[in-house]
């Protein structure tokens, strides 16, 4: 995924792009990131990704489908989105949209995931993920990241933003 991702971010330039993540929960309180949208490269400015709403419910609808329709285990964890010209950290519009996005849910969620990335001037991928409770805190994620075989590593948070 982050392969696709810093191919995506290259496309993109100085454009944001995003997309919705589809999780596995693994055990109590611990998600992996089963897969990430992205819709396409339009619509998306120096400053703002304009998120589809018909679009990103279709992709979760062909999740639920692809992942056997078994919503305890797989689910929408949330969005993701590019910051190309900011630090990859939530802007204050960001959590504006995340807790819209909770309050949009209902009760069907308690919480949403927002990952944002980004490549450095120097190449490097960043990534920070934040999870907004429905109760309004905010947690920052600790993120793992998979190698090919599985293995995970804990990424060094300094290095990351």
């Amino acid at each position: 995924m982050i392969e696709r991702w810093v191919s995506d971010l290259k496309k993109a330039g100085r454009k944001e792009i995003g997309g919705v993540l589809f999780g596995e929960q693994v055990s109590e309180g611990d998600f992996r990131v089963a897969e990430a949208t992205r819709q396409r490269f339009f619509g998306g400015t120096a400053a703002t990704f304009n998120r589809r709403g018909g679009t990103a419910r279709r992709e979760i609808l062909a999740l639920h489908k692809k992942f056997g329709g078994n919503p305890e285990r797989f689910n929408y964890l949330g969005e993701w989105h590019s910051h190309p010209n900011v630090p990859a950290l939530p802007s204050l519009r960001d959590e504006t949209t995340m807790y819209q996005l909770l309050a949009d849910q209902g009760e069907a969620v308690n919480f949403l995931v927002l990952i944002i990335v980004k490549l450095g001037g120097d190449a490097r991928f960043h990534i920070c993920a934040t999870t907004y409770l429905a109760s309004g805190h905010k947690l920052n994620c600790e993120i793992e990241i998979e190698d090919a075989e599985g293995n995970a590593a804990t990424s060094d948070e300094e290095d990351e933003r």
